[in-house]
């Protein structure tokens, strides 16, 4: 597909979406119930149940990306010869 149709695709289904839990939350018989819960219960129980997954989601992803990375190479084997190099130049310094 082009980016143009998904463009209005992905607007289209919004728009139906919103019409849909606006419908859900608002205009719903009260009474209307699926699997003992009112349908306006519903309608606020899944968004913030996706939104506590999506969270999660994100947490875990960081966790399995932090326990996965191997560990970075330590710069303190680097540092002696610095300080030699650095030993070496002031005493070169001196000399001269």
């Amino acid at each position: 597909m082009r980016d143009v149709t998904q463009g209005r695709l992905l607007l289209i289904l919004s728009v139906l979406t919103m019409i849909a839990y606006f419908y859900a939350l608002f205009l719903v018989d009260p009474k209307a119930e699926f699997l003992g819960i009112s349908i306006r219960q519903w309608a606020l129980i899944i968004p913030v149940l996706i939104v506590v997954y999506l969270f999660l989601f994100v947490v875990a992803w960081i966790g399995w990306a932090m326990a996965t990375t191997p560990p970075s190479i330590s710069l303190s084997k680097e540092e002696p010869s610095q300080e030699e190099g650095e030993g070496g130049d002031s005493e070169e310094d001196e000399e001269g």
